[in-house]
């Protein structure tokens, strides 16, 4: 039994030659189970995958390193 989540999205523009598909997102929807105590999805719990086009495979996303928009203050 997976947990899954699903990006409803409208077409915003698309290019035949090159394939180049640009969309909205327009809604979101997810497994309960896939959620944390505030009702908001908990990478750790979807386990995420995505696509390594240099060795063709898909990858689990792996954990946290950061805090984005904050952590980059500190290398002025």
């Amino acid at each position: 039994d997976e947990l899954a989540m699903a990006l409803e999205c409208t077409v915003v523009s698309y290019d035949a030659e090159s394939g180049c598909l640009i969309g909205e997102i327009v809604n979101v929807c997810a497994d309960e189970r896939v959620l944390d105590g505030e009702g908001s999805i908990d990478p750790d719990k979807l386990q995420p995958i995505v696509f390594d086009p240099v060795k063709a495979a898909y990858r689990v996303l792996g954990e946290k390193v950061g805090n984005a928009f904050s952590d980059g203050k500190q290398l002025r």
